[in-house]
C-alpha cells in the first residue's frame, strides 16, 4: 500500500484578506519593506506582515511569496516556503488580477 501526501494548493491572497482558521496556504505578491537574517517585511497595499524565511530578498523587491499560514493565539504566522523574485509592473498586475 503506497501513501501519497498531497499539498493544498496556494490560494491568491492579499494580506488583509488572509483568514488563518481556513486558510492553510497563500500566494502573496507583496514589495519587500526590510529584510533580515530568518524572516522579510512585505506589503502588498492592503497591509504589511512579516514572513519567516530563509530565502533572500531585498528591500524593494517585487517578490511571490508561497506560504504556510500557522494560526496563533493572536493573529498568526507566515512561513515562506518559496520567495520568487517578480519583474513586473506592480500597477498593471493588480489592474489584471483584481
Amino acid at each position: 500500500m503506497d501513501i501519497q501526501f498531497k499539498r493544498l494548493p496556494a490560494v491568491s491572497r492579499a494580506i488583509a484578506d488572509i483568514i488563518p482558521e481556513k486558510d492553510i496556504r497563500v500566494r502573496l505578491v507583496v514589495q519587500v519593506i526590510d529584510a533580515t537574517d530568518g524572516s522579510i517585511v512585505v506589503d502588498d497595499g492592503s497591509a504589511t506582515a512579516e514572513i519567516v524565511t530563509d530565502a533572500s530578498a531585498a528591500a524593494g523587491d517585487t517578490v511571490r511569496v508561497f506560504a504556510r499560514v500557522l494560526p496563533l493565539e493572536e493573529g498568526y504566522e507566515l512561513r515562506g516556503e518559496i520567495v520568487q523574485r517578480m519583474n513586473v509592473d506592480r500597477e498593471l498586475y493588480a489592474r489584471v488580477y483584481s
